[in-house]
């Protein structure tokens, strides 16, 4: 190659690069100079990023003003209580856009007709906000504009304020009101989440695979898994399981070919070791379920106490910590405690009332006795005159 074609090759090259850098560092002028669009790596892949990481924004205004061709939108750290309607404008629709990222904003609520031209959007990211979906905050077909979400991440995302409980219902009418028949994967960590009294939460979604529950405070499962034809995955590593029930463990058997295919991950839970777990020793041991790492699940308690710190398959000798017999035992003297304090009391209080209880009892008595004499006297009859 001639060094005139080498010089102009190399000078295209040049120019190509600064404009590449030049779009990669401007966004129109609504995002005030704090944010970055262009192409970058995003999941190792190259993708057109509208970047606004940390940068203290009090409102959603400018992302009206998104370039078409945006593929990824990262609006991280800010201070956005209430979601505006309309949040991506009215007028563009964003046929790239596939990723949409929300985290830590503070969010409280979002309003129904806040999501628009989110068609494609395959996952929505709404981690460590404070959400509240319950009560007038409910809005059912909340997420109803994103016809092609996979993944839903809503890890850390609700207000504590609210009974978890309470949103989970809320959250199972968003399911079922935003038709979400392509989603496949529920992240729900970190939301101190005890218990799900809404078993069917989950029935709504056909193409559900993964449950993320990890984080919480679960100590049953207590949601319905038959109803999710695709299940694939559940996570509830580090919550408050100490044992399953034969009932709950009996569902994963009904699903098909008795859960073959399908992963649980119960690690980091504390399991006590005594005669309540045995149902799940057992299942263990003979379950089509991949229990993930079950090799290394451990007693955090247990009866006898030899087996704490034991891992569950080493544990061969398990016992009831409390037999019924001594409990009933145990009922039987607290209700005779309780029945002689009462009595004692009883007599306490008739003894140191006594003196006043006894001139009362001789008061009335005398007057029984003279009301006696009184009426004796009236029926006296009168003696008759004799004549001599």
């Amino acid at each position: 190659m001639c060094p005139e074609k080498l010089a102009a090759f190399v000078c295209f090259f040049f120019i190509i690069s600064i404009i590449e850098l030049s779009s990669a560092v401007t966004c129109p002028p609504d995002f005030g100079g704090r944010c970055i669009c262009g192409k970058a790596s995003y999941n190792g892949k190259p993708r057109f990023l509208v970047n606004c990481t940390n940068t203290q924004f009090n409102d959603a205004a400018m992302l009206e003003k998104l370039p078409i061709q945006t593929e990824v939108v990262i609006f991280t750290g800010n201070n956005i209580s209430s979601m505006p309607w309309n949040v991506f404008g009215k007028m563009n629709d964003y046929p790239d856009l596939e990723v949409i990222d929300m985290t830590n904003n503070n969010i409280k609520e979002i309003k129904g007709k806040t999501y628009h031209h989110v068609r494609n959007v395959k996952t929505l990211i709404l981690n460590h906000n404070q959400l509240n979906i319950t009560g007038d905050k409910t809005h059912p077909r909340i997420f109803s504009n994103f016809v092609n979400l996979e993944s839903l991440h809503l890890t850390n995302a609700f207000s504590e304020s609210v009974d978890s409980k309470e949103y989970l219902v809320a959250l199972e009418q968003i399911f079922f009101g935003s038709n979400l028949t392509k989603l496949a994967k529920v992240h729900l960590e970190q939301n101190e989440i005890w218990s799900i009294k809404n078993p069917n939460i989950f029935c709504s979604l056909p193409s559900l695979m993964d449950i993320q529950l990890g984080d919480n405070n679960i100590s049953e499962i207590n949601f319905n898994v038959g109803c999710i034809q695709n299940l694939r995955f559940i996570d509830l590593r580090n919550n408050k399981i100490h044992s399953l029930s034969n009932n709950t463990l009996s569902k994963f058997e009904e699903l098909p070919d008795q859960g073959l295919g399908v992963k649980l991950d119960l690690m980091g839970n504390p399991f006590i070791c005594d005669c309540q777990i045995a149902d799940l020793l057992n299942w263990l041991r003979t379950t089509k379920v991949d229990v993930l790492e079950k090799e290394s699940y451990m007693c955090y308690d247990g009866f006898p106490v030899s087996n704490i710190n034991l891992q569950l398959y080493n544990v061969h000798q398990i016992q009831c910590a409390y037999a019924p017999k001594q409990e009933y035992q145990g009922t039987t003297v607290l209700l005779g405690i309780l029945l002689f304090l009462m009595s004692s009391l009883i007599l306490i209080i008739g003894y140191m009332n006594f003196t006043n209880v006894r001139a009362r009892t001789v008061a009335l008595w005398e007057k029984v006795i003279h009301r006696g004499q009184y009426t004796h006297i009236l029926s006296k009859p009168e003696e008759q005159e004799v004549h001599v």
